[in-house]
């Protein structure tokens, strides 16, 4: 007999193309909290609020790193996604 196994969606933010980039990212730019690891979605917000507050970046500027952050598209040093947004 056959039985069904559940199908986990990929939640992993990374391209395909990228097999080590999910643990490398757990392991050296995702904190812990109180409910796990950081996800890329709250690293991007740590991050974001760190660059806009030490380079008094306008509005209008946040949003383009947003949205490139997001995208993986541009992303700050790897450096600061590990320390940005103390």
């Amino acid at each position: 007999m056959v039985r069904e196994l559940e199908r986990l969606q990929n939640t992993n933010p990374f391209p395909e193309t990228a097999p080590v980039a999910n643990p490398v990212f757990f392991r050296t730019y995702s904190r812990r909290t109180a409910n796990g690891r950081e996800s890329w979605e709250q690293v991007c917000d740590r991050t974001l609020r760190g660059l806009v507050r030490l380079g008094k970046l306008t509005p209008q500027e946040a949003d383009i790193i947003d949205q490139m952050q997001r995208q993986i598209k541009s992303l700050p040093s790897g450096r600061w996604l590990w320390v940005g947004g103390v």
